[in-house]
């Protein structure tokens, strides 16, 4: 039994460096969804799962496996760095369970798969992989799966690269063969950063940047360095890969690290290895001061990566929006500076402490600091991040301490890795498959630098037959309820959801009217299970009612029908008021979620249920000015016409830039009135005076068509080429009987 289950684990262990490949779409890299809709949010629901299932069998194995093999148990007192890692989950969790919203803390959502369980399960991945792999040729073993696994991700980003239009690949090549390509191997996060199967160019780059020094180790470690030619590739496509990603924080830990390492060895070797560091030196400042002297020539501009480095300022909307997000990271922490808020809690923050001078044109929720080290102050306090950043301190002191049996090149290596995945860090937060890779790592220096020492090899107490009649059952019990509970469910509300969203799926088999009745039904399972993803359900689930409200059946539709699908909506909207009635208990301090019910009641039109809430949420944030904005369309569809010019002015004036807070004033001072007072304002301010169809149809709807008519002259005048289509809408205003 010993020897099935030692297999077992190892094959979990080496099958979870391939799950950088799964991508939960139903098309063919999705064996598990092939052929349905796939998963909500595909690039990070299926692979989390997947690790969390590969995870939980090989801790499960590895608990029957230790209680009669003690060579498996690690000595925790010898073992620095996994007491250092146990510390941080610790501390997270007191922080999860103290903090803003445990259950959100604890469980996270579909977008990242975070949370206190997504932790716990990193930590027993490096646990496990400490305890399983002791000897070199082992470690060789796993790292060449991790290799594999790396091929073919860079394999699927080539072909993104040769598809992607904006390269001289796609030039190059026959348009019907890039099309192909691009249809099949789309960039997903943008029109020309790589993302691979990973679906995010930053996490990518991360990847290849951490892959890179996997390859460097294994080139170390071959039987003939000189000779090798199949890692020095694989070091240099990953470096192709990371370029071609765009992601600028990593590039710069690329040169940091880099230079560290080179640093580090020059240092031993002396000679030689100093004149290659002060040319490598040279030669990496001579590139990148060539791409900022040259920056405006067409050479640079024509190339998307170029350009995004040469881009690079304090000023451009990338650092300025960072800077603004640590600036209120910075702030929050002071408040609650031991614990902090508990992860996934960050959109609390960044509502209450919203600046609209910095962050106006910053995208609406923020859940992260884009900043590692932010985000872990932030979730857990002084204490969060004192016990992470004790992970590089601990492994650094590991390698580098007197007596270390880690070979000196590979310290060189890894500490160089580690300063790159720490510089990256400063810019973006973490994922899965750095997580992964960097608890490979992790666990890589525990068992290289402990050596034995670190393994109990005493004699165990307990009998074969004991652990085959008493604690396997029970480990086999608790793993299938943790497999059913931590990953049966979740993914069973995933799919609840996407078949719920899935909208036009539905219709090809059934009536309007049906295809409702299934979206209500597939909804209130994903939310009455309340586990990971029920809020994020719950937040689609509202949208949809919003939706649903604004369809316009067929006019060919029969009678009988058009009843049926009279009384479906009517009772998904009903549904999803009891749930608003329901779940508000639980989200009256949450204004995120509180926009979205003030969202939902202002598109069904109850302004006064509208009103009542977004108030609340307007008072938690009340320089939030998407909060102000459905605020002031509640005002105006109650009438309140007074309240909603006050509220829109003073969020015009938090911030003259924003195009759309101009906007609400102009609407809100149609209503009362003071249409050609705030036009004057905006104009003082040194502002656009915005236009569209919702200013022009409130000038109308109040009956000031002379006002309308104007702005359709002044439109006229900038846009000649709309001239004869203006003439015809102005007589048709002018011909109209209420006027």
């Amino acid at each position: 039994m010993q020897s099935i289950i030692k297999k077992v684990i190892w094959g979990c262990l080496l099958l979870i460096p391939f799950v950088v490949l799964y991508i939960a779409d139903g098309k063919a890299i999705d064996f598990v969804n092939w052929g349905t809709a796939g998963m909500f949010f595909p690039f990070i629901s299926g692979k989390n799962i997947l690790f969390r299932i590969l995870v939980e069998i090989a801790f499960a194995g590895w608990i029957v496996l230790a209680l009669r093999d003690t060579k498996y148990r690690i000595n925790i007192k010898k073992s620095p760095l996994t007491i250092a890692f146990a510390v941080f989950t610790i501390v997270l969790l007191l922080a999860d369970l103290f903090g803003v919203d445990p259950m959100k803390s604890l469980w996270s959502n579909f977008e990242r798969m975070e949370g206190f369980v997504g932790l716990a399960h990193v930590f027993l991945y490096f646990f496990v992989l400490s305890a399983m792999i002791h000897s070199f040729k082992e470690w060789q073993t796993m790292f060449r799966a991790f290799i594999f696994a790396d091929v073919f991700v860079l394999l699927y980003a080539f072909f993104q690269l040769m598809g992607a239009s904006g390269y001289v690949f796609s030039t190059l090549l026959p348009k019907n063969f890039v099309g192909w390509l691009g249809e099949k191997f789309p960039v997903h996060m943008s029109a020309t950063r790589l993302d691979a199967t990973i679906g995010n160019s930053e996490y990518f780059a991360v990847f290849c940047l951490m892959s890179a020094a996997i390859a460097t180790i294994l080139w170390l470690q071959s039987s003939n360095f000189k000779k090798e030619r199949f890692y020095p590739i694989l070091i240099v496509l990953n470096l192709i890969g990371l370029f071609y990603s765009g992601t600028r924080g990593t590039m710069i830990g690329l040169v940091v690290g880099t230079l560290l390492t080179l640093a580090i060895i020059a240092w031993k070797e002396k000679g030689k290895a100093r004149t290659i560091l002060a040319g490598a030196i040279i030669a990496i400042v001579v590139v990148v001061g060539s791409i900022f002297t040259f920056k405006n020539t067409e050479f640079i501009k024509s190339s998307p990566t170029l350009s995004r480095i040469a881009s690079i300022s304090p000023t451009d909307l990338t650092a300025g929006s960072r800077l603004a997000i640590w600036k209120i990271s910075y702030d929050a922490w002071l408040e609650r500076p031991i614990l902090g808020y508990g992860q996934d809690n960050f959109s609390y923050i960044f509502a209450r402490k919203f600046n609209p001078t910095n962050m106006w044109n910053l995208e609406p929720w923020y859940d992260r600091s884009h900043d590692v080290f932010f985000d872990w102050l932030v979730a857990g306090g002084a204490l969060g991040l004192i016990s992470y950043l004790s992970l590089y301190f601990v492994s650094l002191w590991l390698m580098w301490r007197k007596g270390s049996n880690m070979p000196f090149t590979e310290r060189a290596v890894i500490t160089g890795a580690f300063s790159g995945y720490f510089v990256h860090n400063i810019f973006v937060f973490d994922n899965l498959t750095s997580y992964i890779l960097f608890c490979a790592f992790l666990a890589y220096i525990v068992v290289r630098t402990g050596g034995d020492k670190i393994f109990e090899n005493g004699k165990s107490n307990i009998s074969e037959e004991q652990v085959s009649l008493l604690y396997a059952p029970i480990v086999g019990i608790a793993l299938l309820a943790t497999l059913y509970y931590v990953n049966y469910v979740p993914f069973m509300v995933n799919r609840s959801l996407i078949r719920a969203m899935d909208v036009s799926r539905l219709m090809q088999s059934m009536s309007f009217a049906d295809a409702v009745k299934v979206q209500q039904q597939s909804f209130t399972e994903a939310i009455n299970a309340n586990t990971l993803g029920s809020d994020e359900s719950r937040e689609q689930f509202l949208q949809m009612g919003v939706r649903l409200v604004q369809v316009t059946l067929p006019k060919d539709m029969s009678e009988s029908e058009k009843q049926a699908s009279i009384e479906a909506t009517n009772s998904f909207i009903k549904a999803v008021k009891d749930d608003i009635t329901a779940s508000y208990p639980s989200h009256k301090d949450d204004v995120r979620m509180l926009s979205i019910y003030g969202m939902f009641y202002n598109g069904i039109g109850d302004s006064s249920n509208a009103q009542d809430i977004l108030k609340k949420a307007h008072t938690l944030a009340p320089k939030k000015q998407l909060i102000s904005f459905d605020l002031t369309r509640a005002y105006l569809m109650g009438r309140n016409y007074n309240d909603a010019y006050a509220l829109s002015r003073e969020t015009y004036e938090s911030e003259t830039r924003y195009a759309d807070s101009a906007k609400w004033y102009l609407i809100s001072a149609i209503y009362t009135g003071r249409y050609k007072d705030a036009r004057a304002q905006i104009i003082r301010d040194g502002r656009t005076v915005p236009f569209d169809q919702d200013i022009l149809s409130s000038l109308i709807s109040t009956k000031q068509i002379s006002l309308a008519i104007e702005l359709l002259n002044e439109i006229k005048a900038q846009n000649p080429q709309y001239r004869a289509q203006i003439d015809e809408y102005i007589k048709k205003l002018l011909a109209s009987p209420s006027n």
